[in-house]
């Protein structure tokens, strides 16, 4: 996951379709369903902007160095804080931050806490806590994400640096979207997921290469509303097979294309 090209960008583009729709459609929602294939696509873009930090919080990423980070979209991340881990580290603490740039305000605020294990005087794991509201308002639209990550990470070699991690846990994203002009919609989407065993290697920026999850997701847009559970299996090489609604699909999280 080339984090530097896409830390933004896919959060840009998923605000983008939202916000373009709800200018354009005005139709009441309650009166439609988006399909499961649709909404696969919108899962795929998810896991990319949930497990890397791209609209706040934590990044897979960063692995046993994680830092909390604050982004407005099509920007580079604004790191709000820095983890040096080393044996017996533990934090709990909450955070309130503000910036205006250009007509754009941002603002993140919530808790986070993290704590290390060891062996043999090496880092071997790291327990990490956020729950985190970042808002973003323009002269056209205000968007607030509410994000949670409850995850334990592995390290698979203690002592190596660039050894591969496993992350277990669970993350849940909440968008809420009003448009301040024209057709003055709304939108709302949650993404909830429970990980099983994802093997993720920080030499390789990030790279998820193995493992699954669990999710439901919930979303009311002007396109239509809908709700949907399933499974995830992470394959590699940024592909994703979700089955949802008794088909699946095979995605690419870094476009959200089914391929």
């Amino acid at each position: 996951m080339k984090k530097q090209l896409l830390a933004g960008i896919i959060a840009l583009s998923t605000i983008a379709l939202v916000y373009t729709s709800c200018k354009k459609t005005s139709t009441d929602p309650s009166t439609k369903t988006v399909d499961a294939k649709t909404v696969t696509q919108e899962i795929a873009l998810n896991i990319a902007q949930t497990f890397y930090g791209d609209l706040g919080g934590f990044d897979f990423s960063d692995g046993l160095h994680p830092q909390v980070n604050a982004v407005r979209p099509g920007f580079k991340k604004i790191v709000i804080n820095t983890v040096n881990p080393e044996c017996g580290l533990k934090v709990d603490t909450t955070l309130s931050y503000n910036i205006g740039i250009d007509t754009t305000q941002l603002s993140i605020s919530g808790r986070f806490k993290y704590a290390t294990t060891c062996i043999n005087n090496n880092i071997s794991g790291l327990t990490f806590y956020d729950s985190l509201l970042v808002s973003m308002i323009t002269p056209s639209l205000a968007v607030k994400y509410r994000i949670g990550q409850d995850l334990a990470v592995t390290s698979l070699g203690p002592g190596n640096p660039n050894s591969e991690l496993s992350f277990g846990g669970t993350m849940n994203m909440q968008v809420d979207l009003e448009v301040k002009t024209g057709t003055k919609a709304k939108a709302n989407t949650v993404f909830n997921y429970k990980l099983t065993s994802l093997i993720v290697d920080p030499a390789d920026d990030g790279q998820i290469k193995g493992g699954s999850a669990v999710f439901k997701t919930t979303g009311s847009t002007p396109q239509g509303k809908w709700d949907y559970t399933g499974t995830i299996l992470f394959m590699g090489d940024n592909k994703v097979k979700i089955t949802i609604n008794g088909a699946t699909y095979t995605v690419d999280i870094q476009t959200g294309q089914i391929v």
